[in-house]
């Protein structure tokens, strides 16, 4: 457990930490003697409790003392990490008003229990001590959580306690004793898992899509789910939003999609052993979306604003020289049907159940766009995507990156071309021959964000779209 101690007096500071050390030898306090330092704490750190006086000083060692420097401490605390609990000493004057003010946290179910946690709560400056009986509580909680094991498959070193809490909170809302899953590839920084949580004889309570990522990130994609996901699209075919975290887990927060129990494949997995199958979900996709459709509508753009909303000029300054000149061709004006598209739609944000049927999942990048969009990223990702079991094959060779527009040349070889034809028709069908165009151009050129995509295969294909268009 990591507390931010906000705190000038050196007396508080000495006897509170003696305590706490006493209380359990796993607590590390941070300790902060003014607004100024405090601020820092927060902006660099994350940490699991705050306590906090509300007189401080401005600086460390500032001789002003006054309430205001403490209620900056508070704003920054709701700004930064807002969930993440405190606890402000107060003094005998302090006014209803401020009180008022500090108390707007709310409460959260933080441990994963039936308690619902203040956010930020108060305790009078002259029984500061009593404040270790709060962390004792804490810290136990903390402790039941920690109990609950995490087994999973796939690249978990990247998980940090926090994330990991995330997963045991989930587990102990179903009373699970255990959680077991995999960690899901992708390329945005967000933390994303498929688990199943399991009581103390493995038996499964719930299946979920775990999405855990920066608070402003979850925002946007709670946003899009309640926009465009859940009013729009047919239930059954998304994952239903179960649970948000929205503390107790640093500066994070977390969206808890259930699954049905037999949705355990990605649609690469399905891919690599049965192309047929997969061939039939790229269709349930296509009539999936069918209700986004109804929103089709012809927008003009440019061929660089598309492409500066996928990847940056700064970033596409490096491959200038072999892409050659590209500003009469991004210039081009072009009149594009667009509609709400999932914007991420590569094969491991398409969970099956064999060639029965599929559900979409991770809504971060769901909007309007390009219509054609969803089939090209889908597409692509068979050669770009992390997870997909073909991305190191043979096929398709710089040359046949060059030609990506003839489809039989450009399939010579491939290991799956019923699959990608399949996508390729998807595209077809939801614009038109010449929007195609930008949008390939835009989505090769986005794999250059990304150090360990293959980048030859990537600028012939964009290269490819630039001789189609001129």
């Amino acid at each position: 457990m990591k507390i931010l101690l906000v705190e000038d007096e050196p007396g508080v500071v000495n006897r509170l930490c003696a305590r706490l050390s006493i209380l359990q030898p796993n607590i590390a306090v941070v300790i902060a003697r003014s607004r100024s330092s405090a601020v820092e704490e927060l902006e660099q750190h994350e940490f699991d409790f705050i306590i906090c006086d509300l007189r401080l000083p401005p600086q460390d060692g500032g001789l002003d003392i006054f309430e205001e420097h403490g209620l900056a401490v508070h704003a920054e605390i709701r700004n930064c990490t807002p969930g993440t609990p405190c606890l402000f000493f107060t003094g005998f004057g302090t006014s209803g008003n401020i009180l008022e003010r500090l108390s707007s946290g709310g409460t959260h179910n933080i441990f994963g229990s039936d308690e619902r946690y203040p956010m930020t709560d108060f305790l009078p400056k002259d029984e500061f001590l009593s404040c270790v009986d709060r962390v004792r509580h804490f810290n136990a909680e903390l402790a039941l959580l920690e109990r609950i094991e995490i087994r999973l498959s796939g690249d978990g070193s990247s998980l940090d306690h926090y994330h990991k809490r995330a997963l045991q909170v989930v587990a102990r809302s179903h009373h699970g004793t255990s959680v077991e899953g995999s960690t899901l590839g992708g390329l945005s920084g967000a933390q994303t898992l498929k688990l199943r949580v399991q009581d103390d004889r493995t038996r499964t309570l719930a299946n979920y899509f775990v999405k855990i990522d920066a608070r402003a990130k979850i925002e946007t994609e709670r946003r899009n789910y309640r926009s465009y996901v859940s009013p729009l699209l047919k239930m059954g075919t998304y994952p239903a939003l179960n649970r948000e975290l929205e503390a107790g887990i640093g500066k994070r927060e977390a969206l808890c999609y259930q699954l049905a129990e037999d949705y355990s494949q990605s649609l690469f997995a399905l891919l690599a052993q049965d192309e047929a199958a997969a061939m039939a979900i790229v269709e349930r996709l296509q009539a999936l979306f069918e209700p986004w459709t109804e929103f089709r509508e012809p927008r003009s753009h440019s061929i660089h604003d598309l492409r500066a909303q996928r990847i940056s000029d700064a970033i596409l300054l490096n491959y200038q020289a072999a892409l050659g000149a590209i500003e009469k061709f991004e210039s081009t004006e072009q009149e594009i049907t667009t509609s709400y598209q999932h914007g991420d739609l590569h094969g491991s944000n398409v969970l099956c159940n064999g060639a029965e049927g599929a559900v979409v999942i991770d809504f971060a990048n769901v909007g309007s766009a390009p219509a054609c969009i969803d089939p090209i990223i889908l597409e692509l990702s068979v050669l770009f995507h992390s997870d997909s079991p073909f991305r190191t094959h043979t096929w398709p060779t710089n040359d046949q990156a060059g030609v990506w527009f003839n489809i039989e040349e450009y399939l010579t070889g491939c290991p799956v071309p019923g699959f990608i034809k399949k996508c390729r028709e998807w595209a077809s069908q939801a614009g038109s021959p010449s929007d195609l165009v930008p949008v390939v151009y835009v989505e090769a050129l986005r794999q250059l964000k990304y150090e360990d995509t293959n980048h030859q295969l990537a600028l012939g294909i964009a290269k490819a779209a630039m001789t189609e268009k001129m």
